[in-house]
């Protein structure tokens, strides 16, 4: 799977080209589930993006980036994080598993169940061999709740209400009754840490080897953590250090960017602009532009600041530059990361990242 190319470097500028491993957006089911399926336009246009290359970015007269003193952060993990680390490989292992009782919160149901407004079934309302995880909240109030308790072969009548904001007018606020058949009942069960587990699922033989190689990856990520946090503040200090004027063509280019990098993935699902930034971000449109629009000023400066110390200690950009990040990001080749991607942000990347390992190698870090 291809890593998201950030625009800027990591940590820096939140920037990034949308690619084909972006996350899918979450459809909460709140009631019987209807079958939905995302529809691909093809005639939907793609909106095009702006040559960033043929863009000026504004002025800088750039101060002292040599020598800058920062602190780096102790890099330390502890017993409990590795416990954490280990138990959330475990989680990711866990099994559904029959069980022989009365249905629990956060037991996996198997049911089949029949929804009825004024004695008759209504649309959507009727499904069988459902799988339902109790405690999830996928259909209405009342309904997950009310079997707790039964057991395999229970057949039970709920008489429920559906919420008066429902998106459908015809059941919204109206009784029901769902008589529902429990089919089986599974629980989630963790594995047990062993050497047999360890054989199983990783490339080590025992216990310890694989703790040890959780720790050592903690250890690691913090380091990656610690190097990044120095780099931002070397930045930061260069930044303060210089005069920078931003040019707004710049600015609103690098928006236009992003919003049509979000818009042309909202179609890929069938999803207008506004339901995909909700659905993938978390934000409303208005909220999600103006966080752009920030980023955009940031990373218009930081693109002077880093290409300015570039044309003055001669940092370019190499085939063999481009060969390494490709291989990093998992494409391909340069020729398909650049055609994801882009060559002008490539090797914006690039060069922002040399830059800053430059500084950082030249900076007076102390921890």
């Amino acid at each position: 799977m291809k890593k998201i190319l950030n625009v800027c470097m990591c940590g820096l500028i939140a920037a990034a080209i949308v690619t084909g491993c972006s996350k899918k957006p979450a459809v909460e089911t709140t009631a019987a589930p209807e079958s939905t399926e995302a529809t691909e336009s093809s005639a939907q246009e793609t909106v095009p993006s702006v040559d960033l290359s043929k863009v000026d970015n504004g002025t800088i007269t750039l101060g002292n980036y040599m020598g800058i003193e920062v602190k780096r952060d102790a890099v330390e993990v502890t017993d409990e994080e590795v416990q954490q680390a280990i138990d959330s490989d475990l989680a990711a292992h866990e099994k559904d598993v029959e069980v022989d009782r009365a249905i629990q919160s956060g037991d996996v149901v198997n049911i089949d169940f029949v929804g009825k407004k004024d004695g008759t079934a209504f649309d959507g309302g009727t499904a069988q061999g459902y799988d339902l995880t109790i405690g999830s909240n996928q259909f209405i109030p009342g309904f997950e709740e009310g079997l707790v308790g039964a057991k395999k072969g229970d057949k039970r009548s709920l008489d429920l209400t559906f919420p008066a904001e429902y998106n459908n007018k015809d059941l919204a606020g109206k009784p029901v009754v769902f008589e529902v058949t429990v089919n089986t009942i599974k629980e989630k069960q963790t594995p047990e840490l062993n050497d047999a587990f360890v054989q199983e699922n990783t490339k080590f033989k025992t216990v310890d080897e694989y703790k040890e190689d959780k720790k050592q990856t903690l250890i690691q990520n913090k380091n990656d953590e610690a190097d990044q946090n120095v780099k931002g503040s070397i930045y930061e200090a260069v930044l303060a250090n210089s005069k920078v004027e931003a040019n707004q063509e710049a600015i609103d280019a690098n928006v236009e960017n992003v919003i049509a990098r979000y818009t042309n993935q909202a179609a890929s699902y069938g999803m207008d602009f506004s339901s995909f930034i909700t659905a993938f971000t978390g934000m409303k449109e208005e909220d999600f532009r103006n966080t752009v629009k920030t980023q955009a000023e940031g990373i218009v400066k930081q693109r002077l600041v880093l290409n300015a110390i570039a044309d003055k200690e001669g940092i370019t950009v190499s085939d063999d530059d481009r060969k390494d990040v490709a291989q990093k990001m998992g494409y391909e080749n340069v020729d398909s990361m650049v055609q994801a991607a882009g060559q002008y942000e490539v090797d914006d990347y690039i060069i922002s990242n040399k830059v800053l390992d430059f500084l950082k190698e030249n900076a007076k870090i102390t921890e």
